[in-house]
């Protein structure tokens, strides 16, 4: 007994200090962001507590659910696209011998790129004066010549999302190559002398096999799609005419640079509710499909 109470203490003590800082940097602030929710906090005068007036606010702000649209719009695409892309590269990747490595370092590289760098070059790229738009001008293409989407409000969170989901292809397909290496081949065999095709040992043994690294991708996406963040706003921020306007860039114009950090504390508040209730949610799903009650 005393044997495990020190072995205990040990784990404590390694566990203690990264506790602290967790404390320090993500629950103290948590804590002060649901206070200055029920405030009109402007981020240097004091708060005054106003009750449940930002939330009230929050029901009538247009802005606010025009951006969790277009979240929604972007999620819907980060769940199919760098999935789908990742899932066929990491396919046809396990099927070649020669250079997978070499290919699987290429398609990871825009991973490792920093959000900065590449929303200005793509930022370049969709410009209408220095990008792609050029090329088409001096290639004689005319109709193409002022080919210039993040100025255009039907195509400007498109060509974000198009961005930020090739910034995450090469990630997608790390993950998808390694679930498919942990894949029984002896299944796959067994399919085989069954005479079944390429498709159906796909659809029929591969992908219930990964399907657990493919629910833990939805999981991650549901909830990281509401963070996204960086390249909206290094590319757009949030234009043009809020058509690229996310939560998150909500949030932080209204905290930021309208200074109604109590507001934005609400709208925060309700986005990171939401978010952990879908979590919740997702986990309790899960749990009752393994027990055979879904």
């Amino acid at each position: 007994m005393k044997q495990f109470d020190r072995r205990k203490l040990k784990g404590m003590v390694f566990v203690l200090p990264a506790f602290l800082i967790h404390v320090g940097i993500v629950l103290i602030p948590a804590v002060g962001m649901v206070w200055y929710s029920f405030t009109n906090w402007n981020g240097l005068k004091a708060p005054k507590f106003i009750g449940l007036q930002n939330y009230v606010t929050m029901l009538s702000d247009t802005s606010f659910f025009h951006a969790l649209k277009n979240n929604l719009i972007w999620m819907a695409m980060f769940l199919v696209i760098p999935l789908a892309i990742g899932l066929i590269l990491a396919v046809i990747l396990s099927n070649i011998s020669r250079g997978q490595m070499l290919l699987r370092t290429i398609y990871f590289l825009p991973y490792v790129v920093g959000a900065a760098i590449a929303g200005k070059i793509f930022a370049t790229f969709y410009s209408p004066y220095s990008g792609i738009a050029s090329v088409f001008k001096a290639l004689g293409i005319e109709s193409l010549s002022n080919f210039a989407p993040l100025g255009n409000g039907k195509l400007a969170l498109y060509a974000v999302a198009f961005v930020d989901n090739w910034h995450w292809w090469g990630f997608v397909l790390v993950l998808m190559f390694s679930a498919l290496h942990q894949v029984d081949r002896s299944l796959l065999e067994a399919a085989t002398m069954e005479g079944a095709g390429p498709l159906r040992k796909f659809f029929s043994v591969t992908v219930p096999q990964i399907k657990p690294t493919i629910i833990s991708y939805f999981t991650f996406i549901l909830i990281a799609s509401f963070t996204t963040f960086d390249y909206v706003w290094i590319m757009t921020q949030g234009g043009p005419s809020n058509a690229t306007e996310l939560v998150s860039t909500w949030i932080y114009r209204k905290s930021f640079i309208s200074y109604e950090v109590g507001y934005g504390s609400a709208l925060c508040t309700t986005v990171c509710g939401g978010c952990l209730a879908i979590y919740l949610l997702f986990t309790l799903v899960q749990k009752l499909r393994r027990r055979g009650e879904v």
